[in-house]
C-alpha cells in the first residue's frame, strides 16, 4: 500500500506540483495520464527520492517518511523496497546483460555472485530475454533494452515498480514487446505498479485506477472504465479526445463531448 499525501515541488518559481494526495493498494495498477509539462514525472521522482519534494508525506506498507526531511537512512530504506523502469533504460553500457541485472543484488543486497546469477536468469526468462546473458547493451534493441531494465527491476523484489513512460523513447513497432511485458508482470504477479505513460488503450486493459494530471494537480481519478469511456472533468474530456482516432477501443461518451 502506498498513501502519499499533499507532495509539493517547484523548480525556481515554476511550482511543478501542487499537492498531490494519491492512495495506491498493495498489488495494484496505477496509471497516471496526463500531457506532457503536467508533472506526472516529477511526481513518480520524488517518491524514490531522485527529486526531493519541498513538502509531502508517503506511507509505504510500514514506512512513513517525509519527503522533504527524509533522513539518508530512510530515503535507503525507501530505495530497497521500490525500484523505477526509465524511460531511457539507463543500463551500464560496459556490463553484459546479466551483469545489468546483478548489479543491484550484489552491491545494495550484498548477495553472493552466485545467487544473483540465478536470480537475474529467472527474470530474463520472466521477460523473454533468456539466453542473453551475454550480450552489451549495445547490441540490442531500444525494446530488449527496456525489458532488461523490468527484469532488473523485478530481480530487487520491490514492494512497488515505479515506470516513468517506458515506451516513450522506442520506436512504435518495439512499444508493443515492452507493454506485453508490463501485461504480463501485472497479470501474474504481486508487485504494486504506478505507470506513467500516453498508452491510452494499455491503460484502459491494465490499471486498476486511472489518474489524470494536468497543472500540477490531479484532475480525475478512479475506474478505468469510468475515466476513460465517460470522464467528469472537460480537461479530461479534451485531453483524451485527441487519442480517439489512434485508438478506437476507446468510445468516449458523446454526449459528453
Amino acid at each position: 500500500m502506498i498513501d502519499i499525501k499533499q507532495v509539493h515541488k517547484s523548480f525556481g518559481n515554476r511550482e511543478i506540483l501542487k499537492g498531490i494526495d494519491l492512495h495506491v493498494p498493495t498489488g495494484s495498477v496505477t496509471v497516471i495520464l496526463g500531457p506532457s509539462g503536467s508533472g506526472k514525472t516529477t511526481f513518480l521522482r520524488t517518491l524514490n527520492f531522485l527529486e526531493k519534494a519541498d513538502a509531502g508525506t508517503m506511507q509505504l506498507n510500514d514506512i512513513s517518511v517525509d519527503l522533504h526531511k527524509a533522513s539518508n537512512k530512510e530515503i535507503l530504506n525507501v530505495r530497497r523496497n521500490t525500484s523505477m523502469v526509465f524511460q531511457s533504460y539507463n543500463l551500464f553500457s560496459n556490463k553484459t546483460v546479466i551483469e545489468n541485472i546483478m548489479e543491484g543484488l550484489v552491491t545494495v543486497k550484498k548477495m553472493k555472485k552466485s545467487e544473483a546469477r540465478d536470480i537475474a536468469q529467472r527474470f530474463l526468462k520472466e521477460v523473454g530475454m533468456e539466453g542473453y546473458d551475454d550480450y552489451y547493451p549495445v547490441q540490442l534493441s531500444g525494446g530488449q533494452q527496456q525489458r532488461i531494465g523490468i527484469a532488473r527491476a523485478l530481480a530487487m523484489d520491490p514492494e512497488v515498480i515505479l515506470f516513468d513512460e517506458p515506451t516513450s523513447a522506442l520506436d512504435p513497432e518495439l512499444v508493443g514487446e515492452v507493454l506485453a511485458v508490463i501485461r504480463k508482470i501485472a497479470k501474474e504477479l504481486e508487485v504494486t505498479m504506478i505507470i506513467v505513460t500516453h498508452e491510452i488503450g494499455f491503460a484502459k486493459e491494465v490499471a486498476d485506477q486511472v489518474v489524470f494530471m494536468e497543472g500540477g494537480v490531479i484532475v480525475e481519478q478512479g475506474d478505468p472504465k469510468v475515466v476513460l469511456e465517460h470522464p467528469k472533468e472537460e480537461r479530461t474530456r479534451k485531453f483524451l479526445s485527441r487519442y480517439l482516432t489512434l485508438d478506437s477501443e476507446l468510445p468516449l461518451d458523446s454526449a459528453a463531448l
